[in-house]
């Protein structure tokens, strides 16, 4: 599939005009960073949206056409990615943010539906005083859509690397794919430039900003648009990552700096990330069949310790045992010699756990006898668990060491033929 990054110099103001004078495709995602008012001065380009312009409505009904001509032009389940802040104006806030949000509200019949509000902690930033100012370390990243249905894919950017060392006590809590990214996002602004040590344009979008937007809200093949291309990261990012990336700006000096800098340092960019997020895979695949593991032992824990209690006197070994690769179903063997061995109903707190593990033990009573004969048991080891510690065995054994007569009257132990060694 051949993608492309196409960067026009032009007023986003007449975007319509431009997109059917190049005859280009309706985008599924913008991302856009719009100027901040009269904030900051882009090379003095008498076109420019906000500085120059006295007037914050006149400013405001500015960005918004973009955005609502965005809308128009956009594929019927895309996406919107706003990313802006708030600033003073005389000693006196203007929530930026939601003026944009409110405008496009009143103004239109029809318009971009907010769908989440993200906090975007930038980590470092320039340094600042000022009386009645704090140090402004964050933005707010606004995403919409256009329609009640998008494509929005938050499993493939789950993450493994900050859960709590809980989650090996309780993992019928935790996504198996890995941590759902909250609306509190940590990337850091580029203090220089990508490579060369130099910044030439004032608020350049970090690569791995950019990345997660495209990965969630994208397919390899969408057509990416940014009415403010700016350096144009997001059209430099977008193109390696296998999408096509329309941006427009006013100023030439920018796409010479796209052409010279961006899109070298995205490439270097990428390829570092590349191999990090092929090592990703493997820990996440790691960390799926963990999890798995994890949820099963529980589920096992609870259920014997309820059958042990049911049971007075009675002794059995519990062994766990996968039943045809099943990611759900396993067998749960009960060695003993006694057939008469009560199967007490779930209660109603294990009934909810199994609910929320998703999986489904099928209980066996056997004899030592039956259970040396059952089949495929000579091809594997087992490992010995004592609750709540199911993530880390104690001890291993062999299936015929494991159906010696010997007596069993500790509830907290279990065996499995998963082996996990956490700690």
């Amino acid at each position: 599939m051949s993608v492309n990054s196409n960067y026009i110099i032009g007023d986003s103001r007449n975007i319509k005009q431009i997109f059917e004078k190049n005859k280009l495709a309706g985008p599924s995602v913008i991302v856009s960073s719009p100027p901040y008012f009269d904030v900051l001065n882009y090379n003095d380009n008498s076109l420019q949206i906000g500085f120059g312009q006295n007037n914050y409505k006149e400013y405001l009904n500015d960005v918004c056409k973009v955005f609502q001509d965005c809308f128009e032009l956009s594929s019927d389940k895309a996406s919107f990615w706003l990313i802006v802040d708030t600033f003073k104006k005389d000693g006196v806030l203007k929530t930026l943010p939601f003026d944009i949000v409110s405008t496009l509200q009143n103004q239109n019949a029809k318009t971009w539906l907010l769908k989440e509000i993200i906090i975007w902690d930038k980590e470092k930033n320039l340094p600042w005083n000022g009386h009645g100012h704090f140090k402004n370390q964050f933005e707010y990243i606004l995403f919409f859509t256009k329609a009640q249905e998008f494509y929005f894919s938050i499993d493939e950017v789950r993450e493994i690397n900050d859960l709590k060392k809980w989650w090996k006590t309780y993992p019928e809590r935790y996504n198996p794919n890995g941590k759902a990214p909250s609306n509190l996002w940590s990337f850091t602004t580029a203090i220089r430039g990508w490579g060369n040590n130099s910044q030439e344009h004032l608020c350049p979008l970090p690569f791995p900003l950019i990345e997660k937007i495209l990965t969630i809200s994208s397919k390899i093949g969408d057509t990416i648009f940014d009415p403010f291309a700016g350096s144009g990261s997001l059209l430099a990012l977008a193109e390696i990552m296998g999408r096509n990336a329309i941006g427009i700006d006013v100023n030439e000096e920018y796409k010479e700096l796209f052409d010279k800098q961006i899109k070298g340092g995205a490439q270097e960019y990428w390829n570092g990330r590349e191999a990090e997020l092929n090592a990703n895979k493997g820990y996440i695949s790691d960390f799926k069949q963990t999890n798995k593991v994890l949820r099963i032992h529980k589920v096992t824990s609870v259920i014997v310790e309820e059958i042990f209690e049911g049971n007075t006197g009675e002794f059995f070994k519990p062994v766990i045992y996968p039943l045809n690769n099943d990611d759900s179903t396993y067998l749960l063997f009960l060695i003993t010699n006694n057939k008469d061995l009560k199967i007490p109903p779930y209660t109603d707190a294990t009934l909810k756990l199994i609910r929320q593990a998703k999986v489904s033990p099928e209980i066996k009573i056997v004899s030592y006898t039956e259970f040396i004969n059952a089949i495929n048991l000579k091809e594997y080891s087992f490992y010995k668990y004592t609750a709540p510690k199911i993530y880390s065995y104690t001890s291993t054994i062999n299936y015929k060491a494991l159906a010696n007569e010997d007596n069993n009257l500790n509830h907290s132990i279990f065996y499995s033929i998963f082996s996990l060694k956490l700690k």
